[in-house]
């Protein structure tokens, strides 16, 4: 099943089963790396409950393509780009739906250093090639276990300094998605207190969906940071490639604010 509407501005999203399955990921994943021509790429995937066949059928496509493959297994979304950008990889992707409900299904796209792949760069021509169907086979690459979470975490504290942090109470959201299993070997070496919520990565959400930008999702971060007397709230949607933040007072801090913070400490540096 692949229904031409998945194939998003951005990435590829839909729901599972009905709109886009295991044939279709299949496709997909052959026909991104006859389009790129990548020699390596790396897969992931996040904790719904398609994802371990989903992401079985991309590296199968991608492997039947001719491309080496590196299976990083269940990641979060920042860790397929730090695998792609780091490594020096030729492309990946990442099989999750983000921040949509536990029927969805999906994949973020990237080629050599980790840039997306979108309607304007690629993804439509990734869409009809997958359609149309493929030719025989040539070549079939490999298939090789990779394991990224060491060098993806020194990779992340390399951008603070840990003496530096004063110490500060934090409540963070995982809403049962990949920064459960994301976070925590990074909060292990910095100097923060947190109150670890929705940990569990959990492909049902059973607490709430995992898309903190709407205000009914919002509402247990508030009440949570509130309660705790907190310096901080964070919120994070399913994959962990976003997060967003409420003050000391319980008030949702926009985003575009908060990135221009972001941009303002990486600029000093």
């Amino acid at each position: 099943m692949l229904d031409p509407k998945v194939f998003k501005a951005y990435d590829v999203r839909g729901v599972y089963g009905t709109e886009l399955d295991e044939d279709g990921a299949y496709r997909i994943g052959r026909a991104y790396v006859e389009h790129f021509e990548p020699r390596t790429v790396a897969v992931g995937r996040d904790m719904r409950v398609s994802s371990p066949s989903m992401a079985a059928a991309v590296i199968d496509g991608a492997a039947d393509g001719g491309a080496d493959v590196r299976d990083l297994g269940m990641v979060g979304t920042e860790m397929l780009y730090y695998a792609v950008g780091d490594g020096r990889l030729e492309g990946g992707i990442c099989v999750t739906a983000s921040h949509n409900p536990k029927q969805y299904t999906g994949m973020k796209i990237v080629r050599r250093g980790a840039l997306p792949v979108g309607g304007e760069s690629g993804l439509l021509d990734v869409r009809d090639r997958a359609i149309a169907g493929f030719g025989e086979s040539t070549r079939r690459g490999d298939v090789t276990p990779v394991d990224v979470w060491p060098g993806f975490v020194d990779k992340v504290l390399s951008f603070v300094d840990p003496a530096s942090i004063t110490p500060l109470r934090v409540v963070v959201d995982a809403a049962n998605g990949m920064a459960g299993a994301m976070l925590p070997p990074v909060l292990a070496r910095l100097p923060i207190d947190v109150v670890e919520e929705c940990f569990e990565p959990d492909g049902t959400f059973p607490s709430h969906e995992p898309n903190p930008l709407l205000p009914e999702n919002r509402e247990f971060i508030v009440r949570r940071a509130r309660e705790e007397r907190a310096d901080l709230g964070v919120a994070y949607d399913g994959d962990a490639d976003r997060c967003f933040f409420v003050d000391d007072s319980g008030e949702f801090v926009p985003g575009d604010f908060v990135t221009a913070l972001f941009a303002q400490a990486m600029l000093k540096k």
